[in-house]
Order: C-alpha cells, then sequence, then structure tokens
C-alpha cells in the first residue's frame, strides 16, 4: 500500500517542478482575469495574484495561484505518452501483419502450397512472434527500475540535443541568462545520461525529446499512397522481372504497414496539439501524517 501513494507523489512532483514560460504565465493571467469578471475574485485579489503569476518559476507555483478557481488550467497533466498510440499501432502490425508475412515468404513454391500449407505456417509462426514479443515487453519492464545505471555514457548527440533544449529553454523565457550559461556549461563534462538529464530534468519533455508532429503524418500518408501506387502500377502492367516482384512486395508490405502506423501518428499528433495550446497544472501534493 505504501508504494502507491509514493510513486504519485513521485509523479507529481515531478510534473509541478517543471519551469513556466511566458506562454504560461499568460494563459495563468488570464484565467485570473475570467474569474474576476465572474465575480470570483475581487479587484485586490486579482492585483495580488497577478503579481504572483509573473514572479512564479514552476508549474507548481502557478498551480498554487489558481488552485481555488474552476478553470481548465487546474488539475494534474496528462500522463499519456505522447507516441502511446503509435507504438500500440507497431504492436498490432507485429502480432498481425508480420507473422502473415512471413508465413507467405517462407511457403515453399510449387502447385502442392495449398491453404493448408499456409495455415500449418502460420499456425507455427504465429505463435513465435508472439511468445518473442511477451518476452521483450516483460524484459523491458523489469529492466526500467535499474535501466538507468545501465544506460551507456552519453556520445556527441544526447550533448547536442541537451544544448539545443536549453537553448530553446532560455528563448521562452524558461531559463535566465546566468541559467542557461552554468547549465550549459555543465553539458560538456556530463560521465553518464543521468547526469545530462538533470540538466533538463526540470523543462517541458518537448524540448528535449522529439514530440509527435503533423510532418509524421503526411509522410506515413505519402507512403501509404506511393506504395500503393507502385503496387497499383505492378498490376496494370505485370512485368516479370525480379526486380519488378520485390518492388511491387516491398510496396504490399508498406501498404498493410504504413495505414495503421499512420492512424496512430495522426491520434498522437492531435493530442500533443491538444497539449500544446491548453496548460496543464498540477502542484505537488502534501505528504500526510498517515503516510
Amino acid at each position: 500500500m505504501p508504494a502507491r501513494p509514493e510513486g504519485e507523489k513521485a509523479a507529481a512532483e515531478c510534473r509541478g517542478g517543471l519551469r513556466a514560460s511566458d506562454s504560461d504565465r499568460e494563459q495563468v493571467a488570464a484565467a485570473l482575469r475570467a474569474a474576476f469578471v465572474q465575480g470570483r475574485l475581487t479587484q485586490d485579489e486579482l492585483g495580488a495574484r497577478a503579481g504572483q503569476v509573473y514572479a512564479s518559476r514552476t508549474h507548481a507555483e502557478l498551480g498554487e495561484v489558481i488552485a481555488d478557481i474552476p478553470t481548465a488550467l487546474t488539475g494534474t497533466r496528462s500522463p499519456r505518452a505522447p507516441w502511446r498510440a503509435t507504438r500500440r499501432a507497431w504492436w498490432f502490425e507485429y502480432a498481425v501483419f508480420l507473422p502473415g508475412i512471413v508465413a507467405v515468404i517462407a511457403l515453399p513454391g510449387g502447385p502442392r502450397t495449398t491453404v493448408w500449407t499456409l495455415m500449418i505456417y502460420a499456425a507455427v509462426i504465429y505463435p513465435v512472434f508472439w511468445i518473442l514479443g511477451a518476452v521483450k515487453a516483460v524484459a523491458a519492464r523489469r529492466a526500467k527500475p535499474g535501466g538507468r545505471q545501465q544506460l551507456p555514457p552519453p556520445v556527441w548527440f544526447d550533448r547536442e540535443v541537451a544544448t539545443d533544449g536549453l537553448r530553446k529553454a532560455l528563448k521562452q523565457s524558461l531559463l535566465t541568462e546566468d541559467e542557461h550559461s552554468a547549465r550549459a556549461a555543465q553539458v560538456p563534462e556530463t560521465r553518464s545520461r543521468a547526469e545530462l538529464a538533470e540538466l533538463t530534468a526540470d523543462l517541458p519533455a518537448g524540448l528535449t525529446t522529439r514530440l509527435p508532429r503533423a510532418s509524421d503524418v503526411w509522410t506515413g500518408a505519402g507512403m501509404s499512397i506511393g506504395a500503393a501506387g507502385v503496387l497499383a502500377a505492378f498490376l496494370a502492367w505485370q512485368p516479370d522481372d525480379s526486380l519488378a516482384f520485390v518492388t511491387a512486395l516491398a510496396a504490399a508490405v508498406t501498404v498493410l504497414l504504413a495505414p495503421p502506423v499512420t492512424v496512430g501518428l495522426v491520434i498522437d499528433a492531435r493530442h500533443q496539439r491538444r497539449l500544446g495550446r491548453q496548460l496543464r497544472l498540477g502542484s505537488a501534493p502534501k505528504a500526510s501524517a498517515g503516510t
């Protein structure tokens, strides 16, 4: 029982410790002005809280300013992973389509190949894929608690990503000039990825990790349309050379795999766009005496 409250508290503290940008403060200030118009705040309260807004440095501090005001800005930050729908689409592909493709490719040629032969191959290949996927998922979950110590040392690309994230944080007023200079100077000196992550731990994830974008959706849609066009051309002209056959096979595989992943990208990109338009603040809960 004690493990669950501690995990929730740590997650809330992580969310509340994120640095607030100027746009975050403006959204909270707008919420205060709306509350004043609705009669929820007096003139003096509005002035006092507005001063607190522009002095706040983290989401937790901003959340405290409007904690007693019913607004869409209050509440916990969405725990949804940014690539959740895309990952589920890939797992669907792995569990449904990939074993079938492997079974078809592995079929022996000749007139004796029947539907029953395909069913036998599928009955063997599908369980193998499912068992390997289950083993991989279990191994990944067990490796999470101790994975931090097993991470390889940061390479130049990791440091470039961290440096770029710090630069973006400075432009968005998430860091002061002094804070940016101090952290940027520590980036080349980090010896582990854990140390590197600590330099950007209080910054929004979008600054240091790649989030779903509309361009990803267009890429997936373009691949689907292009593969469908190649497959249609192959069926129309029916070339008999080996290169055309391999190209048509690759196009057929793309037609099967790309659309579900593209749907996942659409869902993730839309969710990310909604999060970008609406700030959700959550202050860390105070530990009670009984926990």
